[in-house]
């Protein structure tokens, strides 16, 4: 009876370390390629090292990071090509979602309109990770409104796996205001059945991702043991 608090407290521990890892990920603070230093992310969260350990994993499994062995975890780092393929994937599995949507109706829509003043504030307060997850949920839960849930998972790990590569081109920090007008329009489309303009919008930066337009060239980040076992 007396060890349930305990392992209470250690998931609090795995989680309060996910969240600060994935912060660090999608606002380029670990960038694509960088190992990631136990001991200093450790002593920088507050936690002893086997939540560390523990969070490391579960990052591992969704393909954040990757472990080489007898060298450490390493941001997952993918090539040009790589990140084409990465694309095309999404290109097709987000165009299949789009072909059987369903049109959500005004509750549905209120639920959007609120993620996309939670994303515009967060982006304003200077929280560019949480903004990036408030994007990939608004767009995942628009997916999700095609109910194939097999096709919309898969979506959604594959934007998981982009997390690093996306907090290099992302924009919405540059100028929130406009984000979140554009967002709002997407919103609005889905309210005004416009398919053909919705997945014009929709599907515009992962075309650009499939032509290489999308996400800069982070070679050169990373270079040596680490880059080549996170390209692994």
């Amino acid at each position: 009876m007396a060890r349930a608090p305990l392992a209470r407290a250690a998931g609090r521990s795995t989680a309060l370390v996910l969240a600060e890892l994935r912060r660090a990920i999608s606002q380029g603070d670990l960038a694509p390629g960088e190992q990631i230093r136990q001991q200093l992310w450790a002593d920088r969260i507050g936690v002893s090292r086997p939540p560390l350990r523990e969070a490391l994993e579960i990052l591992t499994t969704e393909g954040l990071v990757v472990h080489g062995v007898n060298q450490g975890y390493f941001v997952t780092r993918f090539s040009r090509d790589e990140m084409q393929q990465l694309y095309t994937m999404r290109l097709l599995l987000e165009q299949e979602a789009l072909t059987s949507l369903r049109w959500p109706d005004e509750n549905r829509l209120a639920e959007f309109e609120e993620q996309v003043r939670g994303i515009e504030e967060h982006a304003l307060a200077g929280r560019p990770d949480i903004a990036m997850q408030g994007l990939s949920d608004l767009y995942i839960g628009i997916y999700q409104l095609c109910g194939r849930h097999l096709i919309v998972d898969e979506i959604q790990r594959l934007w998981i796996k982009t997390t690093a590569y996306r907090s290099l081109s992302f924009d919405i920090m540059r100028d929130p205001a406009a984000s979140g007008r554009r967002l709002r329009g997407i919103v609005e489309l889905l309210r005004e059945h416009d398919l053909d303009a919705l997945r014009e919008t929709l599907l515009h930066p992962t075309i650009r991702g499939k032509l290489g337009t999308a996400v800069p060239d982070v070679a050169h980040h990373a270079e040596g043991d680490a880059g080549r076992v996170a390209a692994s």
